[in-house]
């Protein structure tokens, strides 16, 4: 089955769902939890250890930090899905990015929300400015939106110089994106920012460290857009969206937290290829499929409040 085929039997299994079945699909796989309660920013979300990052860095203090490895049909390793780091978790955190080599870092929370504190702010977010860290030093070499229709995104281009084991000095480049408007527990507005998002970050063949704050609800749902769009490119099947779930969080517990970010995940994807590439995919709009669609996206509106 080529990709155009598997994109199309994954849209027509979507749009003839309305909002209440998919959103009792996911209660099917709700409760999937991982198998160790080892935690840390939050009690109740426990770190997979069959897929746990393990810190190996020549200075690190400990071996754990709460991250997972989240593999797609690219590599095993395609994604790091972590916490945000605590003031206490910074060092690990960086020495996880060099570790791992990671050359790309997508954060999907604010540091402070509601009031209440999420994330530390562990980089440099002005131009010029400087964070250190057990091992190293991170600088902030530009900062700009990613783009002009983009601009809840920021990018930090960020150097980070750090000490080898054998006491050698070395640097990297690292991006660094910030999506500023996605509530927490919820979704953003139904733009494109997602596709637009991992278009730049796709090319790596290094993890991509992706966080919100506990690193399961905004991080699992935009992961698990990349993870189905690799699926397809791969001429996998993609249909039974709950099993796909179910994949994600084997590695990363409680991977996507609630039926809203899971309607947005089809939101999303039918919003791609039946309205950005609708030329691609106009077979698939028959009149009944047209209906079926427009009462998801008005179900999906109603739900969401946007």
């Amino acid at each position: 089955m080529d990709e155009d085929e598997d994109v199309k039997e994954g849209v027509l299994w979507a749009i003839r769902l309305d909002r209440t079945r998919v959103a009792r699909r996911f209660h099917e796989v709700e409760k999937l939890t991982g198998n160790l309660s080892c935690v840390e920013r939050y009690q109740d979300v426990p770190c997979q250890d069959q897929h746990r990052v393990v810190l190996k860095w020549h200075c690190a203090a400990t071996d754990y930090i709460h991250a997972n490895y989240v593999g797609t049909p690219v590599s095993a390793k395609r994604f790091i899905l972590t916490q945000g780091p605590l003031d206490g978790t910074v060092n690990e955190f960086w020495q996880m990015v060099l570790q791992e080599e990671a050359e790309t870092i997508l954060m999907l929370c604010n540091c402070i929300e509601t009031g209440k504190n999420k994330c530390s702010p562990y980089w440099p977010d002005k131009t010029g400015d400087t964070r250190q860290f057990n091992g190293g030093e991170v600088s902030n070499v530009q900062t700009r939106v990613l783009s002009p229709e983009e601009l809840t995104v920021m990018v930090c281009i960020l150097n980070v110089k750090f000490s080898r084991a054998d006491g050698s000095m070395d640097s990297r480049e690292i991006r660094h994106y910030q999506w500023q408007d996605w509530p927490d527990r919820g979704v953003p507005p139904c733009r494109l920012t997602s596709m637009e998002l991992l278009s730049r970050v796709r090319g790596t063949s290094k993890p991509i460290v992706v966080h919100c704050s506990a690193g399961i609800g905004r991080t699992g749902t935009i992961v698990a857009i990349e993870y189905i769009l690799e699926r397809m490119q791969a001429g996998h099947e993609c249909a039974a969206m709950n099993d796909l779930l179910k994949e994600l969080r084997n590695q990363r517990a409680y991977t996507i937290q609630n039926d809203l970010q899971y309607l947005y995940i089809h939101r999303v994807m039918l919003c791609y290829f039946l309205e950005k590439h609708r030329n691609r995919y106009e077979a698939i709009l028959t009149d009944e499929n047209k209906a079926k669609y427009k009462k998801f996206v008005e179900e999906y509106n109603m739900a969401t409040n946007t």
